[in-house]
């Protein structure tokens, strides 16, 4: 019997963090795989994956313009209601056998609610992490949504555990990221320029010497602050004699405010040593990372990529606050000398010893033969005793 998965791409980090799934359910006779194309990854200036993906082999079955832009938290709320509508237009069409949703983005909500009321189980990545800002309700709402849990660290299995959800749809497996980097640590390719592939904006950056990678993304819970905190990081950077590689960041609340900074920043000083882009497909992007000298910002990849990696990485502010981190991580206020400070001292490590805290390199595959061994159906009630609650006698049908 052949399965119909659906797999919705929300953003640009989405196809970092599932592509190796992607590929590995396509090849597998035992799934049929259709692939929805929305949010910001059909934006251009927040990264567009539709060439990327078909480029890759991966046929869109469906795309999907559901974003109302503007860049603050009304723009993201209403967001999440259209984005409901029309996934449950979509999904209805389709009829899946399962719906993958995607971490903790609140697109990932509205597919996941969509699916719920429809009766369509749903399977979810990357839940039981803690980190800050709402992206941490998304997750753990989700959790609770969702039917089966494809998790990434031993200490996730325990919180989704906790959530009350049976250890039997629980399946730690990796992050599908973990993947990619394995294959790049392996197949190293140290002269990687991206400016002979994308074109960016701004000076040259010369590979052979020492570089950064900047990617700082808004904090919607911080909204009133971004414009500012954004200049403290540039501040920090400024003042170095560094080269950097430096990305526009994700569409969460307060994008519109970091645009500005970095766009103040590249106008007004001119910067012979900086050159901005805006995407880059996940291996191209990964092996720029792990060429660096250091990840600076408050992506997550400097947590969790970065760690296989062995890759310095400076974190900054609360946006992975308590997000499970290796060695290579140095944490920092967001203000201007200690960002400094913590980049310098990373600049003094040439690398860490690598990390498989997010997984070995093997999650497609261990996250596929999960499926595959799956009779996709709804998960039933909670069980009180198993939360510690007194057995109530069950209702008279």
């Amino acid at each position: 019997m052949t399965d119909n998965i659906v797999v919705c791409m929300t953003s640009r980090g989405n196809y970092a963090r599932i592509g190796p799934v992607l590929h590995e359910l396509d090849e597998r006779e035992e799934f049929d795989l259709d692939i929805i194309n929305a949010g910001a990854s059909m934006i251009r200036e927040y990264g567009s994956l539709s060439a990327i993906l078909e480029d890759d082999g991966l046929e869109i079955t469906t795309e999907m313009y559901n974003v109302l832009e503007g860049g603050n938290p009304v723009a993201s709320a209403k967001t999440t209601g259209l984005s409901m509508v029309e996934f449950t237009n979509v999904l209805n069409d389709l009829d899946p056998d399962a719906v993958i949703t995607i971490a903790d983005r609140y697109e990932t909500m509205a597919v996941t609610l969509a699916a719920c009321y429809q009766n369509i189980p749903v399977v979810h990545t990357q839940g039981g992490e803690i980190t800050g800002s709402i992206d941490e309700k998304v997750r753990h709402a989700t959790t609770k949504l969702a039917d089966y849990h494809m998790v990434s660290t031993e200490r996730s299995v325990e919180v989704v555990n906790r959530l009350g959800e049976d250890r039997e749809r629980i399946y730690e497996t990796g992050c599908p990221s973990m993947d990619i980097a394995k294959d790049i640590s392996e197949n190293a390719d140290p002269d990687y320029d991206p400016q002979e592939q994308y074109s960016g904006v701004g000076e040259d950056v010369d590979v052979s010497e020492d570089y950064l990678v900047v990617q700082y993304h808004p904090v919607p819970t911080e909204y009133d602050t971004q414009y500012d905190k954004t200049w403290e990081l540039i501040e920090a950077v400024d003042a170095l004699d560094v080269q950097a590689f430096w990305f526009w960041p994700n569409m969460d609340a307060g994008t519109d405010q970091v645009s500005k900074a970095i766009r103040e920043y590249r106008d007004q000083r001119d910067p012979q040593d900086v050159r901005f882009y805006i995407n880059m497909r996940p291996t191209h992007y990964l092996t720029l990372v792990n060429n660096s000298a250091c990840l600076v910002g408050n992506s997550s990849v400097g947590i969790r990529e970065c760690s296989f990696l062995g890759q310095p990485s400076v974190n900054i502010g609360g946006r992975q606050n308590s997000r499970e981190r290796a060695e290579n991580v140095i944490d920092t206020p967001c203000e201007a000398d200690a960002i400094r400070e913590g980049i310098e001292e990373q600049l003094e490590v040439e690398s860490y010893e690598g990390s498989t805290l997010y997984g070995e390199g093997d999650a497609a595959v261990k996250m596929v033969d999960a499926m595959e061994e799956v009779d996709f159906e709804l998960k039933g009630s909670m069980d009180p005793t198993r939360l510690g609650l007194a057995e109530v006698s069950p209702a008279l049908e």
